[in-house]
């Protein structure tokens, strides 16, 4: 079984209601500037397991398509996109996102909402065209 079916095997037996176990793992695919993302190793592939629940529990809030554009980066893949030295994406514990129908305003406040509710803790961002949210386990927001 190669490290993409193990991955998507781990991803398939979380059971998430919204998204494909493809839909994660199809960012290892990514090329920046000649470079190519990977798959998370293995030892971290835990920690991104409440980001997709807190994602799950968004997209049946809103009723609304979620795309991920973001979520797993190697070290090398990171620095091409121009991200945080210490980013969450590194650790596998973040996704950046779009909604259908939501700009990132709308989406960052659903998940603004739902972080004060004790749906999860950890970091939020907006962005021009699309929101961040990691798990952290403590509260940032930019």
């Amino acid at each position: 079984m190669s490290e993409v079916e193990k991955y998507e095997a781990f991803l398939g037996a979380l059971r998430l209601r919204y998204f494909s176990p493809r839909e994660i793992t199809r960012y290892a695919d990514s090329v920046r500037n000649g470079v190519k993302n990977d798959l998370p190793p293995e030892d971290l592939w835990e920690n991104l397991v409440p980001t997709l629940w807190t994602l799950d529990q968004l997209r049946h809030y809103t009723k609304r398509p979620i795309r991920l554009t973001s979520s797993f980066r190697s070290e090398n893949y990171n620095r091409q996109t121009g991200g945080a030295r210490n980013s969450t994406h590194k650790q596998n514990l973040a996704i950046d996102f779009q909604m259908d129908g939501m700009s990132p305003n709308a989406a960052f406040n659903a998940l603004l909402r739902m972080r004060k509710a004790g749906c999860f803790v950890g970091g939020l961002g907006q962005y021009p065209t699309f929101t961040h949210v990691d798990t952290r386990g403590n509260i940032a927001t930019w």
